[in-house]
């Protein structure tokens, strides 16, 4: 089903690593066919006070990750708008002859560089 999918980039993250005494986690960056439409605004508090944050809804053929605590598997993050985007669920719809998934993201609050390019936000 690619009626409406453009190309974005998706960051997976692997399995941490101890390296040289500190932690990594690395991951790999790719593009990926999807579906992306905006939600309503969430409002959130942090210690330095309410922050509104931007969801996400996107349609996809391939799977999106989310946290797995058992696997030491961080969610995948997918680049919108300039900014990064967590997985914070994503389920298989197989209940029509377009298979896809369908996953909810939220806007990162601890925004790392840009994809690839070393850009920064």
């Amino acid at each position: 089903m690619n009626f409406f999918r453009k190309p974005y980039t998706l960051r997976r993250y692997k399995e941490p690593k101890i390296i040289r005494g500190y932690h990594s986690i690395p991951y790999e960056e790719f593009t990926l066919p999807m579906d992306v439409q905006t939600m309503e605004d969430t409002v959130i508090t942090t210690p330095d006070g309410s922050e509104s944050v931007q969801r996400l809804k996107v349609f996809c053929d391939e799977e999106i990750l989310v946290e797995n605590t058992v696997r030491k598997q961080k969610a995948d993050r997918l680049w919108f708008q300039g900014k990064w985007f967590e997985c914070r669920s994503s389920r298989l719809s197989e209940n029509t002859p377009l298979r896809h998934y369908t996953a909810t993201f939220v806007e990162c609050l601890d925004q790392e560089t840009g994809p690839e390019s070393g850009e920064s936000v």
